[in-house]
């Protein structure tokens, strides 16, 4: 499995968003595309059976109407404006057409189970989405799958506050192919015997100079950022 992909370019959270452009928005996405970055995306399953690419549970913060994600269709998506403008929630097939394989993609799937097949679902979503991608999640169910599954797709764990046991469980159950874990908690000295062993690191939200030279001190593999200008991360 080669994804060294993942780690060559910094990696743009939710897409290279400010005012104008706002996070998870094709605009946002546009902008880190033509930088020459990674994105890092969340997905959520949508009631019909599409994915929308968006961050959180609910539409408050981020349009000022109060639903949950999982509730909406591919086609409600356009009725929910990001903070004011005139991008909406896009789907994850308008994204993967935007993206066309210009850059790798980290994929962050929010369903916390496999009760509804989320998973399995956005496997045969991407069955022939030729671009590169990876898949985190902080839940171990949806990560199992993927290891279980697949044998060509990169796997990784998501985390900020994980004790000994919950660390050990991911390694024995999923074998993952790097961490992805917050810089406020780093150093933790199950994933750096992990490191020091072959298994990647990657760093969130690298948004300050302190936090990247954090990153740096911590030796992680690569970074996911937004607020800061990063051209390159080695």
């Amino acid at each position: 499995m080669d994804y060294n992909w993942l780690l060559d370019k910094p990696i743009a959270h939710r897409g290279l968003w400010d005012e104008k452009y706002p996070e998870n928005s094709l605009g946002a996405y546009q902008q880190a595309i033509e930088k020459g970055f990674n994105i890092e995306i969340d997905v959520h399953l949508l009631a019909d059976g599409d994915f929308a690419v968006f961050h959180d549970n609910s539409t408050k913060r981020m349009c000022e109407q109060n639903v949950k994600v999982s509730t909406l269709t591919a086609k409600d998506l356009k009725n929910y404006r990001l903070k004011g403008t005139d991008y909406t929630i896009p789907t994850l097939r308008e994204f993967l057409d935007l993206v066309d394989g210009k850059v790798g993609v980290l994929i962050e799937m929010k369903d916390t189970t496999e009760k509804y097949g989320a998973a399995e679902k956005l496997c045969a979503y991407l069955k022939d989405y030729k671009g590169d991608y990876a898949i985190q999640s902080f839940f171990l169910p949806v990560l199992k799958w993927w290891r279980d599954n697949t044998k060509d797709v990169a796997v990784g764990v998501l985390g900020c506050i994980l004790n000994e046991w919950q660390l050990f469980s991911f390694r024995k159950h999923v074998k993952p192919d790097f961490y992805s874990y917050d810089i406020r908690r780093l150093p933790v000295s199950f994933l750096t015997k992990e490191h020091k062993k072959g298994v990647n690191l990657l760093a969130w939200t690298i948004n300050s100079d302190k936090r990247l030279a954090k990153c740096k001190e911590q030796n992680v593999d690569n970074v996911i950022f937004d607020h800061i200008r990063i051209d390159s991360y080695k």
